[in-house]
């Protein structure tokens, strides 16, 4: 059973924590956690792969009710799993006032559509610690803060291990003492490698 239970989670466990610094509290509506929309997209690409082709929209329908100024969207997102070409695919929906007193929000198309996407992918456990309310507890986020801000110890290792064939010895202590001050983060290690290869390649 826990083998069954750990398989149907497969997904979900990779992709229910959220990263803080691709948030906002919005206060409206009593207060909520509103997630960076391009941040889900780049979630689901690295779970999928490409937009279009491992996961995507499709069937998208508009409806307008001109008399209430409503405006119903609904589509129906796919996926595919491990690079094989079945579309697992479930409906997605979302509604919004695009008109009020004669004025009309001319962002509402967008709007709509996205918050249609995050409903759905939060279906498959997407940022489920922002559904799930862990984001109102501060403790949660700090700790999740202090974690996305601080390199794994395999990074740590594989960045010390380049450094030390830098040719140029300055440059490999200057990088090393950034490391030391916590200068040097997830969001900025993959560059960081990035240039020091380079200075291999230009030695």
């Amino acid at each position: 059973m826990s083998n069954k239970k750990k398989d149907t989670l497969e997904i979900w466990s990779a992709v229910d924590t959220t990263d803080p610094q691709y948030t906002t509290k919005v206060n409206q509506r009593g207060g909520f956690t509103a997630i960076g929309a391009q941040y889900q997209l780049k979630k689901a690409t690295e779970q999928f792969g490409p937009f279009g082709k491992g996961w995507g929209v499709g069937g998208e329908v508009f409806h307008h009710y001109e008399e209430d100024g409503l405006f119903l969207y609904t589509a129906m997102l796919w996926y595919k799993l491990d690079g094989f070409d079945k579309e697992y695919k479930f409906p997605i929906n979302s509604s919004i006032i695009y008109k009020r007193n004669g004025r009309i929000d001319d962002d509402f198309a967008k709007k709509v559509t996205t918050d249609a996407l995050t409903k759905g992918l939060s279906k498959l456990g997407f940022n489920a610690d922002v559904f799930m309310g862990k984001f109102d507890d501060n403790k949660y986020v700090s700790a999740l803060t202090n974690k996305n801000n601080h390199l794994d110890s395999d990074q740590r290792s594989n960045l010390i291990l380049a450094l030390s064939g830098i040719p140029d010895e300055s440059v490999s202590k200057k990088i090393r003492s950034a490391l030391d001050d916590g200068k040097i983060t997830p969001s900025n290690y993959d560059a960081t490698m990035t240039k020091i290869k380079g200075m291999f390649e230009d030695a």
